[in-house]
């Protein structure tokens, strides 16, 4: 099967000004139902920091290209395969994932990369749902940690079944490693639901966050791209990384889906920006821009740890992850940017 390429997308030389992307603020900060918070997503939008990530973004050549195609197809086959064991999962957001681990992490091994995408897929799921459910969360952890808990609900059965598939890929002990990874979260999503709307509840918000993302267990991921990074064998490289990691991919998150969450005014109350300007009395804009810097200063550490053959696959990851967000229509950019094309066209 032949790669796809990419959905085309504005490519701006030097940061695009409003009107290279049309941006339409009065339509897309209506969505947001809360008049503070609009204004704080605002004050993003009039600083450029958006633009100026789309235009750094944009400017990256990703070759070779995602394959599209495999990930749809991959798309179609873990639809149907979670319908068959009960998950309720929407079939664009599986095929946003898929995208996203097409562009993240290209692999030429159908099997592998159907594996890894079945995993990605669950885990965001997982994150979306167990955000609200605590119960949820806790039937998890019950059933994949304590020995003799009865594997009963369409969720536990899957996490069996998707490692299950992901272990002849993996070495036993990085196996074990990954499990552990997302169990972690699944534990901070226990401590994000002590969260207060008014911030008062005294829970470490960063404490939180390094758990509740899932974000070890995403950038260990990354060591399926290729043999330089396999996790068995450049164990050091990983110890040494995985903090940076983890720092980044919270902190582009966090950045990257600021709108998305205004628009939903729980998922804005629970997250580490509001909370800390909440709690420190600093504008949201200051939180942001920090943010936004501590996950550059991440991308950098995680880069100058890299051998040679292994920074390419890190940049691509790196810059992949930023991208999706700008450009799947989960972070729902093209609200605001209408001239923004969504990866795969949909």
């Amino acid at each position: 099967m032949q790669p796809t390429a990419p959905a085309q997308t504005p490519r701006h030389p030097h940061p695009p000004g409003l009107d290279t992307l049309r941006r339409t603020p009065h339509r897309g900060l209506a969505a947001i139902p809360d008049p503070a918070h609009r204004a704080m997503i605002a004050s993003v939008l009039d600083s450029g920091a958006i633009e100026r990530e789309i235009a750094r973004t944009d400017a990256y050549a990703f070759d070779p290209p995602p394959d599209l195609a495999q990930a749809d197809a991959d798309a179609r086959t873990l639809t149907a395969e979670l319908a068959a064991f009960g998950v309720a999962l929407p079939a664009a957001t599986v095929r946003h994932i898929t995208h996203m681990r097409a562009l993240m992490v290209p692999l030429a091994d159908a099997a592998l990369a159907l594996a890894v995408d079945r995993v990605w897929v669950f885990t965001t799921n997982t994150d979306d749902v167990c955000c609200r459910d605590p119960a949820g969360a806790g039937a998890l952890l019950r059933a994949g940690l304590l020995p003799g808990e009865p594997v009963t609900t369409p969720e536990t059965r899957y996490v069996g079944h998707m490692f299950e598939q992901l272990a002849p890929h993996c070495e036993p002990t990085v196996l074990a490693v990954l499990k552990s990874f997302f169990h972690n979260a699944l534990t901070g999503l226990l401590m994000e639901a002590e969260f207060r709307p008014d911030a008062t509840d005294g829970l470490d918000s960063d404490f939180v966050r390094a758990y509740n993302g899932f974000s070890q267990f995403w950038f260990a991921m990354l060591q399926f791209t290729d043999p330089c990074l396999g996790a068995d064998r450049h164990r050091a490289f990983w110890a040494a990384a995985l903090s940076s990691g983890v720092d980044f991919l919270n902190d582009v998150n966090d950045v990257l889906s600021c709108y998305k969450e205004a628009v939903d005014t729980p998922d804005f109350l629970a997250g580490r920006l509001h909370r800390q300007a909440v709690r420190k009395g600093v504008p949201y804009l200051t939180v942001h821009r920090r943010t936004s810097e501590s996950g550059e200063a991440a991308r950098r550490r995680i880069l100058a740890l890299a051998t040679d053959a292994q920074r390419p696959h890190l940049d691509r990851y790196l810059t992949g992850f930023a991208y999706w967000h700008l450009h799947s229509p989960r972070y729902r950019w093209q609200d605001l940017f209408p001239g923004l094309a969504p990866i795969g066209g949909a």
